[in-house]
């Protein structure tokens, strides 16, 4: 690991548990499964099924930079709530390389805007499972449209048709697939996809 993403780290957990460390010490999370305390091992780290999404989004090193993003959106507190959300979270690649095709302007706070609509493209309010989404594909007979936080964007989800795994696709045609799928939280679900998607350009 380099100098430069070690530092990237080490900032982003820096952050991460700043954020932490502004709640209360007596937070009780009112969300909890008691006697649930199964998990799942994502890039090294274990994402609890009995947590809330935003805590295993801040507990994982591959989607620190997500976190940032969603923090810098003003998302982040969002899915501390009860929901539930669906979230298609991004991992540090694809937002690295998304940096550096914008010049470092993608998790710029500048931009409020932009950054805001493009973080709540990621997020879809219900619980999608993966048995859910082949379901509604089946019964539509193709691909189906999940509208995003926002409450404009669509999200369109379908099935390769050689392997059967679940895409993600935006207005612009790109494709995106997932790394992790249908991890249960307390407030939602969580996957981990393999590249960013963008909504529309405005008009």
């Amino acid at each position: 690991m380099t100098k430069s993403r070690i530092g990237r780290y080490l900032v982003g957990a820096a952050l991460i548990a700043g954020l932490a460390g502004c709640e209360s010490s007596a937070r009780q999370d009112p969300l909890l499964v008691r006697g649930s305390t199964d998990d799942i091992v994502f890039a090294q780290v274990p994402i609890f099924r009995d947590r809330p999404v935003d805590e295993s989004i801040r507990g994982s090193l591959e989607l620190t930079d997500y976190a940032v993003a969603l923090h810098n959106a003003g998302l982040l507190e969002t899915l501390q709530r009860a929901g539930p959300y669906t979230v298609f979270a991004v991992p540090n690649a694809p937002l690295e390389a998304e940096q550096r095709a914008t010049s470092g302007q993608l998790l710029a706070t500048a931009d409020h805007a932009s950054l805001r609509r493009l973080m709540q493209y990621t997020i879809v309010p219900g619980r999608y499972t993966e048995a859910r989404l082949r379901r509604m594909i089946a019964k539509r007979g193709g691909p189906i449209g999940l509208t995003t936080l926002g409450g404009h964007d669509v999200l369109t989800v379908s099935l390769e048709p050689d392997t059967q795994e679940l895409l993600l696709g935006d207005p612009q045609g790109r494709i995106n697939r997932l790394w992790l799928a249908d991890v249960p939280q307390s407030n939602g679900v969580l996957y981990a996809t393999q590249s960013l998607l963008v909504p529309e350009a405005p008009r």
